[in-house]
């Protein structure tokens, strides 16, 4: 380590509270850095759930800490690039350990800026942290510096009682537009308080939990963005059940959420991931929008295909436009070809009409492939990715379009548009790490709130609509990780837009720079 940055890491722990184990029932978000160090981890086979670490699930997100947590002793011998990736996970894990998991040969974690922990697992913790990102981007107008939403003064307050746990995050920063919809702490500043990880649970350990509250999802294994639920997305604030059957390394989803609380737009979800071999992960989700006052009983249980809802909804006497929904269906896969390879794909069906030609079909599918190569503590990762969205996908005419907060609740292109991404990712060792990510987008005129009316031609839907934007990125990003709540990086990129605006010879080459931030304490 750098003998300039190890007086900064002194102070720091001295500074520091002995560090008193908190919740290990909280979530781990799919936007959490840990996400990326479990990718890795996922690459290689792990022991039976007695190991160190577990993965019972992978493609369906959020995960709780707990669900990561083995039994073995710290992993301090084998592969390199597990090595590496474990000791990330550890230190990450440490704070928030079960008595069985917590081990004092692990590297020392952050600890929390308050915590108490007494008998029959009650805990109190306080976490106060300082995360953002600041950003330069020349295609701005004025070619300004800006705050990426989120990045402020971070509050999290979780209170464990047996089973239980309320968790509070509450950030005192960046909201954009915040006077549209709220009460800003600064006149003439977006400066506001939010929330998009809060929630109450209730956990029985390897079998079952039932969460309300507000979080990201993501089913799907892609690594930027999922076709159905992507961690892109929206926060949600949902009732979420997941059930696992340990016997057929099963695990069962069911989502229930409004995304659009003043007209009543609801979204029901459910899922079920499967791993039938170890390094096989398969998984079959269904989604559908529709409008109600409140959670419609044939769609909160969870255990009827939503195809079949409408029609329940209609012999029960609803009408046919009240009743209607739109249905998403998607499929997913991932295998683990060798240690060292994952494969993977996904396909989203939104309509497939065999019987009329007069309605286009909606669909949409992905590929990737991840990968690691490491010698000795040096690790190469790369991940390699190809997203194909057909036009109208994600829309509705009568007002089901899958979206929150006038975004697409799967990948962020939204629909008729096409991405190839690549990222390679180089670790010189535990504490830092370099990345380049190159992104070719081709994005059509069709958008989320241009859906295909009925009645009229039917254009070819794999085709990408009127004069494609085509969207060169190139970034390389350094970081710094040296602890668990201590994560800084820098990146720097340029950027290409040829037909901008969808006007054939408009161009456009700027670049663009950030910092990001996250001390947490």
């Amino acid at each position: 380590m750098n003998a300039r940055l190890r007086p900064v890491l002194l102070a720091l722990a001295l500074l520091a509270p002995r560090a008193l184990h908190a919740s290990p029932l909280e979530h781990v978000s799919p936007r959490d850095p840990l996400a990326a160090e479990l990718r890795v981890l996922e690459l290689y086979d792990l022991p039976p759930d007695s190991g160190r670490f577990r993965l019972p699930h992978f493609n369906s997100w959020p995960l709780a800490r707990i669900e990561l947590m083995g039994t073995g002793a710290p992993i301090g011998v084998g592969s390199p690039v597990r090595t590496l990736a474990a000791i990330r996970i550890e230190r990450e894990l440490q704070r928030d350990a079960t008595s069985a998991f917590a081990d004092p040969r692990a590297r020392r974690s952050t600890p929390r800026t308050w915590a108490r922990q007494w008998a029959d697992d009650q805990r109190v913790e306080f976490s106060i942290a300082s995360e953002g990102v600041v950003e330069q981007d020349a295609a701005r107008v004025g070619d300004k510096t800006r705050f990426q939403d989120g990045s402020g003064l971070h509050l999290r307050t979780g209170v464990q009682s047996d089973r239980w746990l309320l968790f509070s995050h509450i950030t005192i920063g960046q909201l954009r537009d915040a006077a549209r919809f709220t009460d800003v702490l600064l006149q003439n500043s977006d400066l506001a308080a939010q929330t998009e990880d809060s929630y109450l649970s209730y956990r029985v350990p390897d079998r079952w939990d039932l969460t309300l509250g507000r979080m990201r999802f993501q089913w799907g294994p892609g690594e930027e963005g999922s076709l159905l639920l992507s961690r892109t997305a929206a926060p949600l604030t949902a009732l979420h059940l997941h059930a696992r059957i340990p016997a057929l390394r099963a695990d069962g989803f069911v989502l229930n959420a409004t995304t659009q609380p003043g007209r009543g737009e609801q979204l029901a979800a459910h899922r079920l991931e499967w791993q039938p071999a170890r390094g096989v992960r398969l998984g079959v989700s269904e989604a559908a929008r529709y409008r109600s006052s409140g959670y419609q009983g044939v769609y909160l249980a969870g255990v009827i295909p939503y195809s079949l809802a409408q029609r329940l909804l209609q012999q029960d006497g609803d009408s046919l436009t009240a009743s209607r929904n739109n249905i998403e269906v998607a499929l997913d896969a991932s295998w683990r070809v060798a240690d060292g390879t994952r494969v993977y794909g996904e396909i989203l069906i939104d309509d497939a009409h065999a019987k009329t030609a007069n309605v286009p079909n909606k669909f949409a599918w992905q590929v990737g492939m991840d990968g690691a190569w490491t010698h000795g503590f040096t690790r190469l990762s790369w991940n390699a990715e190809y997203t194909w969205l057909s036009r109208y996908v994600y829309t509705s005419f009568f007002g089901r379009d899958f979206s929150a907060q006038s975004a697409p609740l799967g990948f962020p292109t939204g629909p008729d548009a096409r991405r190839l991404r690549t990222r390679i990712t180089w670790d010189p060792g535990v504490d830092w790490q370099v990345s380049g990510i190159v992104l070719r987008t081709w994005k059509g005129e069709n958008d989320l709130d241009e859906p295909f009316v009925t009645g009229g031609p039917v254009p070819p839907v794999g085709t990408l609509e009127g004069t494609p934007q085509v969207t060169d990125d190139i970034t390389g990003v350094v970081r710094w990780w040296p602890a668990s709540g201590i994560d800084l990086s820098i990146s720097a990129g340029l950027r290409r837009v040829d037909s901008l605006a969808h006007v054939a010879g408009a161009s456009e080459r700027t670049g663009h720079a950030a910092l990001a931030i996250r001390l947490v304490r």
